[in-house]
């Protein structure tokens, strides 16, 4: 076979190419309109498929997929649910260790929605970064959204206290002992908090119940002796 019929043979088969790429079915052709909506639709099970990957642990995977949906669009109406895709995804930075980036999605859910988890999954990043004044304004924050929720209280008293704001300590200590009232932890912050703002009555209570449940503790056994209970 000769050089120009070769030529001639890939010219022609070029052009069937082309006309076979170029020649689609109406039906296929997609409109922008068209497409917008099929992604939209596409992204509807994105939120699902990323609390699960985060469930499972896998944050590299629940970071891929909570960034989809939020750069997909399909939930600009939403903003609660832009929100939980936001705090999502700053709950998989956290599970990474990287809370500069996990602040970051906080801050962003934060314009959306007022919830109570994502301001104390802030107040816990802020304290891995040694920002406890950050972290106390997230607590009153969480406390602020859920006053009734007892781990916002309880993360607050133990901040309060190891601050040594006694007088601001134990009102959450006492809050939170009523939701767990066996946490000797708890019972430990609010019977030394009582007794440094002088409520020796109910510092003599608490060092007894937490002998009570801790005997020979002697940090109880000092206080009690110290408060005279």
């Amino acid at each position: 076979m000769g050089f120009q019929m070769l030529t001639r043979l890939l010219t022609a088969f070029f052009a069937l190419a082309t006309i076979a790429l170029f020649t689609l079915p109406s039906s296929a052709i997609e409109t922008a309109g068209e497409r917008r909506e099929r992604q939209a639709h596409d992204a509807q099970g994105l939120p699902n498929q990323a609390l699960e990957a985060l469930n499972k642990k896998d944050a590299d995977l629940a970071i891929e997929l909570y960034t989809k949906a939020i750069d997909s669009g399909a939930f600009g109406g939403q903003p609660d649910m832009l929100g939980q895709l936001y705090y999502g995804r700053g709950l998989a930075h956290r599970l990474k260790k990287d809370c500069p980036a996990a602040i970051t999605d906080f801050d962003k859910a934060a314009t959306y929605i007022n919830k109570g988890d994502l301001f104390f999954s802030r107040a816990a990043c802020h304290l891995d970064l040694n920002q406890e004044d950050a972290a106390l304004a997230d607590l009153d924050l969480a406390i602020k959204a859920d006053p009734a929720a007892p781990m916002y209280h309880n993360a607050r008293c133990i901040l309060l206290f190891n601050r040594k704001d006694f007088a601001g300590a134990l009102p959450d200590c006492e809050k939170a002992l009523e939701a767990t009232p066996q946490d000797k932890n708890l019972i430990l912050a609010a019977s030394q908090a009582a007794e440094q703002t002088g409520n020796r009555a109910r510092a003599a209570e608490l060092y007894k119940k937490l002998l009570a449940l801790d005997p020979g503790n002697a940090t109880a056994t000092e206080g009690l002796k110290r408060v005279g209970g």
